[in-house]
This record gives C-alpha cells, structure tokens and sequence, in this order.
C-alpha cells in the first residue's frame, strides 16, 4: 500500500510513468476539451424581455469561471495521469551507510529493575534507561546494520540483523526484566551476538561490532566470558562493553501501592568487562549515573565511525492513488466552489 508520507523521499528523476502514450494522448484530449470551454465562454440564464426578446447566451469570461475551468482541467489531467500507472522509486535505506554490522546484547535479568535512573525527571528502573539509551543510539546509526541479543540466565535473538531499524526499535520495546530469569549470562550473550555477526556478509572495509550492555556479573550459563571472547576474536568482532549503574545497594521497587522499597547488594564485574572488551580491541564504559549513559553512546558513535557510502536500495511504488485522490479533491473543491462559495449570476 502506498503511504503519502513516502513522497518525501522521492527525487524529481524517480518518477515515471507505465503508458507515457495514454498519458500524452489523455493531455491532448484534456488541451482540447479545455480549449472549447474557453472559446464558448461561461453561460448566462436567459431572461426574458417585454416585447418577446431576452438576453444572455455568451459572456465574457470571469475569474469564477476560469478558476472552475483550471480545476477541473487539473482534475481531468491528473485522471489521464492515473490511467497511464504513474510509479516512484522510494529509497528503502539511507544512502549514508557505513558497512558496520552492529549488535546489541542487553542485559535483561532481575538486576535491571533497581530504581537508580533518571529519566524525564521521573525515577525509573536501569532497563527503562538504558532501553531509551539503546532506541537514541539505533536511530543516529543510519544505514547500519543492527540486531538485538536480549540475555539473562540465557540469550536469544530478539532481532536479527537488519537495515530496518524501524524493526530494531519494536523488538527493543518489547524486551522486559526478567524475561529470561534473573541471572546473568555473559558468556551467552557474547557468544550468541559473535554467531549472529558472524554469519553476516559484511562488506568490504566494513566491521563486526558487539556492544554489550549489564549491570551485574556472570553467573549462568555454560560458556565463560573470556573462553567467548576468544571465539569473538577470531570471528573479528570488536567488543565494546558497558556497565550500568552503581555498585553496593541499590533500590528495587515492590508489588502494590505504597509498598516501601527494598534494597539488593548489586555487584559489577568490572574486571570480567574490561578483559573482554581489550581482547577485541574495544573498550569498557562504566556509566554509573544516568546521564552516563548518553555519554558512552556518543562515544562508541564516535569510534565506529561510518568508513564509507552504501548505495542506497529502492522499491517500486506505484503513485496511482496519490494522483487519483488529488484529482478528486480537485473536483470536490470545483464543486465547493461553484454551488457554495461562489456563485456566478447573471
């Protein structure tokens, strides 16, 4: 279905038409039928005259009727073009690529409900700020492309790779605390977002890039962070790790109303973060306070810049009912005009 808004991405050199035949000769009729109207001018109504004669017949053209006249030529113009199966190219990604594949792994365990952000002045939970970090930080990186690995006592693909970030955004929406347990899997998560880069057909000049987000230490699952970082290096993924929030006692929110808030001894492997990340040659971010994080954002933006264009990708479209519409809305406002705003009188 063709979307209005999509007009804005079109080039004055994507459009076309299907028939250009139907469409010339559909203008020649439209000149011709144009050309008549003019010559016969407007009509007046007939008033009869004592002595058996009246007045009327041609009038001398005013503004109310060449303004009918224009609209409806339009109107019938855009018709012809209708028939004739006007199409566009609309460009599917951003011509500003960068060939970086890029994955998100998010922590999504039981720690990332401590009540330690800030966000719109309201205090919210580590998962709810870092998720708004995330959804800024997808939508400056276009033209990439970028999956989302959600882990806690396991992972999985939330979204695979895609230049549709539109996508990325929705999966990211949707991803919960605890909704894989609340244990930690870092090891996993490496592992699973090294595999879903791997397997991408990066480009020449183009980079695998692993952008780990958590806040607390391993303790689940089979495969240890370093022995995955190993595998990421071979695989040429950069790991960029980011630790959220404080260390020590942090608030957790409690079910029901006025329920008092309970604290937890949260513990940040800072030393596991650092060690991944240097063994793929990326860094490790530590954002205690919420403003941080925007912070370590930009700064990963900042070292994975974009090394060259992509060629942008188009789909054909077809402007049948945009034109269509516009030709009624011609009509309709002929016709507003004719029997309501203004009125021609003899």
């Amino acid at each position: 279905m063709w979307r209005i808004f999509e007009l804005s991405g079109l080039e004055p050199a994507a459009f076309g038409v299907e028939a250009p035949r139907v469409l010339l000769a559909g203008l020649i009729l439209v000149a011709l039928v144009t050309v008549i109207a003019l010559v016969r001018g407007p009509r007046r109504v007939r008033v009869p005259r004592a002595g058996g004669t009246s007045t009327g017949g041609r009038a001398l053209p005013d503004f109310a009727f060449l303004l009918s006249v224009a609209l409806r030529s339009g109107a019938l113009a855009l018709i012809a073009l209708t028939v004739a199966r006007p199409v566009g190219l609309v460009p599917e990604n951003a011509a500003s690529g960068s060939g970086v594949d890029l994955v998100i792994a998010l922590d999504a365990s039981g720690s990332m409900l401590a009540l330690d952000g800030q966000l719109d002045g309201r205090q919210v939970t580590r998962l709810e700020l870092a998720k708004r970090v995330v959804a800024d930080f997808v939508r400056a990186r276009g033209g990439d492309r970028i999956g989302l690995v959600v882990f806690g006592e396991h992972a999985f693909t939330q979204c695979p790779l895609t230049v549709d970030h539109r996508l990325v955004q929705e999966a990211l929406a949707r991803v919960d605390a605890g909704l894989v347990g609340d244990a930690t899997a870092l090891g996993e998560a490496i592992g699973l977002g090294t595999r879903r880069l791997s397997i991408s057909d990066v480009p020449d000049g183009g980079r695998r890039i692993l952008v780990l987000v958590t806040d607390g230490r391993h303790n689940s699952g089979k495969l240890a962070p370093q022995t995955a970082a190993e595998l990421a290096t071979r695989a040429d993924v950069r790991i960029h790790a980011v630790g959220v929030g404080s260390t020590g006692l942090a608030p957790f929110a409690q079910p029901g109303e006025g329920t008092p808030m309970r604290f937890e001894r949260v513990d940040l492997d800072q030393a596991t973060l650092q060690s991944v990340a240097s063994a793929t040659g990326g860094h490790f971010f530590h954002a205690q306070r919420p403003e941080d994080l925007g912070a370590v954002a930009a700064a990963i933006d900042r070292l994975e810049v974009r090394p060259r264009q992509l060629e942008p990708r188009y789909r054909h479209a077809s402007l049948a009912p945009f034109s269509l519409g516009l030709a009624l809305a011609l009509l309709l406002l002929e016709a507003a005009l004719a029997h309501g705003l203004v009125r021609r009188l003899p």
